[in-house]
C-alpha cells in the first residue's frame, strides 16, 4: 500500500466537489454520525478549515494563524458558493507547495506533507458524512482508507491523548485489512498510544477493508456492520474507536 501526493490531491479534490454537490442538493439534512450538524454545518467546518490550512500553506507560516482571523461562514445558500472558494483555495495552495517545506501544524510533523495527507483524510470522511446525510454515501478508496487509519492512529490521536488528557483503554486491539496489506496491533503504552504493523494477538481484534476500517476508526459505522468481523473483547474496540470523538 502507497499513497502519493497526485492520489491525496485527486481525493482532496474529487470529494470536495462531492461535498459541495451534497450542500447544494439538501444543506438542512442531518448528518447521523455528527449529531447537531446539518449539511450547512458541515460546509462550514469543513470550509473553515480548507481556509486556515490553504493560509498556513500560502503563508508558508512557521507559526499557527489565529483561528480569529479565519473568515467566518455566511448563513443560508451562500455557503454552497463559499465553500468551494474555499476548496479552491486549499488546492491551489498546496499545488504549489513542496511536501518538505517548512510549514506549522498542529500535530507537530511541520512539513507541507502533513497537509497533502490531512486534506485528503479530513475531505474523504466528511464527504461520506455529507453523503449519509442525503441517505446514499458513495464508497471509500480503500487504501486511502488504511492510510487513513495509520494517520489516526499514529498522528491525530497521539496530540489529541496528549492535549485532551485521554485515557487508553487497558486492553489491546488488533486491526486486519481483508482486502488489501494493512495490520495495525493498539496498545496502551503507559498512556501513550503504541502502534506496530504486525499480525499478533490483542485482547479485540476486528477484520474489515480499509474504508471500513477507517469508517469504524472514526465511528462513522459500528462494529455490527456488514463485512465486519469482530473477535475477542468488543468493548475494547469500540473503546479505542470512541477516542476519535
Amino acid at each position: 500500500m502507497s499513497i502519493d501526493r497526485a492520489a491525496y490531491r485527486q481525493a482532496l479534490r474529487s470529494d470536495g466537489e462531492a461535498i459541495a454537490a451534497a450542500g447544494r442538493s439538501h444543506l438542512d439534512a442531518e448528518v447521523p454520525a455528527c449529531p447537531g450538524w446539518t449539511v450547512h454545518k458541515l460546509l462550514a467546518h469543513v470550509g473553515r478549515v480548507y481556509r486556515s490550512v490553504g493560509r498556513h500553506v500560502a503563508e508558508r507560516a512557521t507559526e499557527m494563524i489565529p483561528a480569529d482571523q479565519i473568515p467566518r461562514p455566511p448563513e443560508g445558500d451562500a455557503i454552497v458558493e463559499w465553500f468551494e472558494e474555499g476548496h479552491g483555495f486549499v488546492q491551489e495552495a498546496l499545488d504549489g507547495a513542496d511536501p518538505d517545506e517548512a510549514v506549522w501544524s498542529w500535530a507537530g510533523q511541520n512539513t507541507m506533507a502533513f497537509y497533502f495527507r490531512r486534506m485528503a483524510h479530513e475531505t474523504a470522511v466528511h464527504r461520506w458524512d455529507a453523503e449519509s446525510a442525503l441517505g446514499a454515501p458513495g464508497p471509500l478508496n480503500s487504501d486511502l482508507g488504511a492510510d487513513g487509519v495509520s494517520e489516526l492512529f499514529e498522528m491525530v490521536l497521539p496530540f489529541t491523548v496528549a492535549n485532551w488528557r485521554l485515557t487508553l483503554p487497558d486492553a489491546s486491539l488488533h486491526l486486519h485489512r481483508t482486502d488489501g496489506d494493512g495490520e495495525w496491533m493498539l496498545a496502551n503504552d503507559a498512556g501513550r498510544i503504541k502502534v506496530s504493523h504486525e499480525h499478533a494477538k490483542g485482547d479485540a481484534a476486528v477484520r474489515a477493508s480499509g474504508a471500513e476500517l477507517l469508517l469504524l476508526s472514526w465511528e462513522r459505522i459500528g462494529l455490527d456492520s456488514p463485512g465486519v468481523e469482530t473477535f475477542g473483547e468488543a468493548d475494547a474496540a469500540r473503546a479505542w474507536f470512541a477516542l476519535s470523538r
